[in-house]
């Protein structure tokens, strides 16, 4: 029986919970999916990108999730209406984080329709299990795992849908492969991932600021075919994964939107939020005090900089995609 359709456990009330599926748990233990113990040290790349979602890097994408669903929210807004998803459909989020689309997109199919959604980190769906239990929502199901992996049950999905959870696979071809084995071939894939980081400088001009004060190897760039954020930044590439993986229909829209970090004299605000996200995380978590604040200053000014009547705005560039299988 898939995770859509499998009756929902409850609670002493009655009410739904909203855990992962009931034989998850056995499931991960098996298969070393979604999981970073492991009784022999795994150095892949999807382990090594479990390991980091899971660590103390990535807490403020909990304690900070209400101020980044507002930054990150409105582009995936955009891709989620593109998706356009109907009363009863069935619906697999890609690294739904806390959640806010997924919830969306359980307000958009009703209680007659279901939500699977699926991240690689558990504390990010702890937050996300207390989103979906405050709004009682029984038709959706969170589990633990990696999308690229995860053995989904073929053509159960009349849409899969990410917002920038996308670009992280180690093996995108066969990752796609797999998502496109889960859509029905009425179905369609629906996703929002990044362009170059020269246009997104709510990321780029932190990184920028600091790289003078780091050594020459402590942020290592990226080569084009490696997971990351900027991983489908090139349209071709995008094109060729999606093909080799059997789908059709390819289409990119670019989206382009201004992101507010902070209000008039708001710097310092800019500087503290942009040193908790993005690949500064990776390099800055067990810096000597006296580094990062060098870092937080260089990262203030570089804002200030920029400051303009509405504050520290800053631009997000991304790709639309849409394809079907």
């Amino acid at each position: 029986m898939s995770d859509i359709c499998r009756p929902r456990p409850t609670t002493a009330c009655g009410c739904p919970t909203p855990v992962h599926d009931a034989n998850q748990a056995s499931n991960v233990e098996a298969s070393g999916r979604g999981t970073i113990v492991s009784e022999t040290f795994n150095d892949s790349p999807g382990a090594r990108m479990a390991r980091y979602w899971n660590g103390s890097a990535t807490a403020p994408w909990v304690t900070l999730q209400d101020r980044l669903d507002a930054l990150l929210g409105p582009p995936g807004l955009v891709a989620l209406r593109q998706a356009n998803p109907k009363a009863g459909e069935h619906v697999l989020d890609i690294g739904c984080g806390c959640g806010a689309t997924t919830l969306e997109f359980a307000n958009l199919v009703g209680r007659s329709g279901r939500v699977l959604g699926v991240d690689i980190s558990e504390q990010l769906l702890a937050r996300a299990r207390e989103r979906v239990v405050e709004m009682g929502f029984s038709q959706v199901t969170l589990t633990l795992a990696d999308a690229g992996t995860h053995p989904f049950e073929l053509e159960s999905f009349d849409h899969i849908y990410s917002r920038l959870g996308i670009m992280f696979f180690a093996t995108p071809v066969a990752a796609f492969a797999n998502l496109r084995s889960a859509l029905k071939l009425s179905g369609q894939m629906t996703f929002l991932c990044c362009r170059t980081p020269a246009e997104n400088t709510y990321i780029s001009t932190a990184v920028q600021a600091a790289r003078p004060l780091l050594p020459s190897d402590a942020m290592p760039i990226p080569g084009p075919e490696e997971p990351g954020m900027f991983s489908l930044a090139d349209p071709a590439r995008i094109q060729h994964i999606l093909e080799s993986a059997g789908f059709r229909d390819i289409k990119l829209q670019r989206h382009d939107e201004s992101m507010r970090l902070a209000g008039p004299d708001g710097a310092v605000e800019a500087a503290n939020f942009s040193f908790q996200f993005g690949p500064l995380t990776r390099v800055l978590n067990d810096a000597p005090p006296a580094l990062k604040e060098a870092i937080l200053g260089a990262i203030a000014e570089a804002y200030r900089r920029i400051e303009g009547h509405e504050g520290i705005v800053v631009q997000g560039a991304f790709w639309i995609v849409s394809a079907r299988p």
